[in-house]
């Protein structure tokens, strides 16, 4: 699987290494929208007199897109399931509080329990293009019937992301980055084993109110006895059924690509971290998240699901799974 890595790496990379001349060079003339400073647009949101709305002219601050971003994709519904790695291409300024409820089936080689997550995730426009991130933080109560209880500090991530593709016309956007975990985490659940690097690349594309988010990361270990390679995908799909009110489904997969030595299972951590399991190679996983955004004002939107495997839930460890997504957005 290591050219698959390679791969994924390299699209990844494309966005970081495009500078301003190589990205209008792609766009060949017209054709994408490049514009670097905050203007007022106005633009149908769902394409109803109704939900017409007026981005303001915003101040530049220290540079053009500085905290402001790219404004024509500030009000598109954000993912909610696994949040830790399903990033969306969009460039913004936001904080969201992101708490998961996780419920270990009692067929599982854990023996049931259950894992309970708190978090904050920050995102900075540094321009309109190039996005700080801060993914991964919080705490962590975690309870299965073969480990002892534990609660403890989850691992810190942060990365950059480049949006190197973008056509406003069309609702369209492609972005890469990478993401840099540190091994700063609590040992009681199942943190601070490895460092990790996880190149990503995602892209959404809008239909008058239905609205696609697909993204895929290549999640890889600094010590591969200590942790586990994998794949993930993730899709969204939402509808504005209501105004402001965004019925969603997500589909989500983990494909393992090696063994470690440091737990003897055959299930790992999902997305939450990694146990290092020794019997995973080759092993996949998938999930269902059903749900909802609700825009609730100009700045704050509420996102929830509930998510369920789409296979045997005793061969991995999610019977079911709760996430509660609030985005603040500036």
């Amino acid at each position: 699987m290591r050219w698959l890595r390679y791969t994924v790496v390299g699209l990844a990379l494309l966005g970081l290494a495009r500078g301003a001349d190589a990205a209008n060079a792609f766009a060949n003339g017209d054709a994408f929208s490049f514009s670097l400073a905050p203007q007022a647009v106005e633009e149908e949101m769902g394409g109803t007199e109704s939900e017409t709305m007026v981005v303001e002219d915003n101040p530049e601050l220290l540079w053009p897109g500085f905290l402001w971003g790219d404004r024509h994709f500030r009000h598109k519904p954000r993912p909610v399931t696994m949040p830790y790695y399903f990033e969306d291409p969009f460039i913004n300024t936001d904080m969201r509080l992101i708490y998961v409820w996780h419920n270990v089936p009692e067929g599982s080689q854990l023996r049931g329990g259950e894992v309970q997550v708190w978090s904050a995730q920050i995102r900075v426009a540094l321009t309109e293009r190039l996005q700080f991130i801060a993914t991964k933080d919080g705490y962590t109560k975690l309870q299965t019937g073969v480990t002892p209880d534990g609660d403890g500090w989850n691992d810190f991530a942060v990365g950059l992301k480049y949006a190197f593709w973008v056509d406003h016309d069309n609702d369209w956007i492609m972005a890469g980055g990478v993401r840099w975990e540190w091994d700063n985490g609590s040992l009681e659940v199942f943190q601070g084993n490895e460092h990790e690097i996880s190149p990503f690349i995602s892209f959404a594309k809008s239909w008058d109110k239905l609205n696609m988010i697909g993204a895929v990361n290549y999640r890889i270990p600094t010590e591969t006895n200590q942790g586990n390679e994998s794949l993930t995908w993730h899709l969204h799909f939402d509808y504005e059924v209501l105004p402001n009110f965004f019925p969603l489904v997500e589909l989500n997969g983990i494909h393992w690509t090696n063994d470690s030595d440091r737990m003897p299972l055959s299930v790992e951590y999902l997305d939450v971290g990694s146990f290092g399991s020794s019997r995973v190679a080759g092993r996949d996983f998938f999930s269902c998240g059903l749900g909802f955004r609700w825009h609730m004002c100009e700045w704050a939107s509420l996102g929830a699901a509930w998510e369920f495997p789409l296979e045997s839930k005793n061969e991995n460890i999610e019977d079911s799974r709760v996430t509660i997504n609030l985005a603040l957005t500036l």
